[in-house]
């Protein structure tokens, strides 16, 4: 199991939404959306999800009876009918996944997701917000760190 980080954004903090890339829009995370964006997570995770292969339906079912489970905390970008991006986020002040279709990264579409959701919990009234992320994955940190997350834990795996 690899090491990780887990950082922490104050929502006290000003948030500066950004804009979504040209053409993009949100859609309302429902079991289609759903399907869409677990298949665009197979493509952003060659490696797999670490589901052990359940088929959608057992992921379907398995996620909506997670109490922390909220579809209004699933943030789902597509380009016409197509997903391109995901933040999965949890009633716990978490953000679990943020993906991003490999032919969509580096054009705003992470930073778009990610401050949408820091919005979306500050509006709940959460204090703060906490994502972990691979101990080398310093592409994905240096994003976060630019939005005002700090590490407060580093986990040896």
């Amino acid at each position: 199991m690899p090491a990780y980080v887990r950082m922490r954004r104050d929502l006290g903090a000003p948030i500066v939404p950004a804009p979504p890339p040209a053409g993009i829009s949100l859609q309302q995370y429902g079991e289609q959306t759903a399907r869409a964006a677990r298949e665009m997570m197979r493509r952003v995770y060659p490696e797999g999800l670490g589901d052990n292969g359940i088929s959608f339906e057992g992921f379907w079912d398995w996620l909506r009876a997670d109490p922390d489970y909220d579809a209004d905390l699933m943030f789902v970008a597509a380009l016409g009918g197509d997903v391109v991006g995901l933040c999965h986020c949890w009633r716990s002040d978490f953000i679990k996944d943020l993906a991003v279709d490999p032919s969509f990264r580096n054009r705003g579409l992470g930073t778009f997701l990610l401050t949408h959701a820091l919005t979306a919990f500050a509006r709940r009234g959460a204090p703060s917000v906490d994502l972990k992320t691979e101990l080398d994955n310093v592409k994905a940190q240096s994003l976060y760190r630019r939005l005002g997350f700090e590490i407060v834990e580093r986990v040896n795996g």
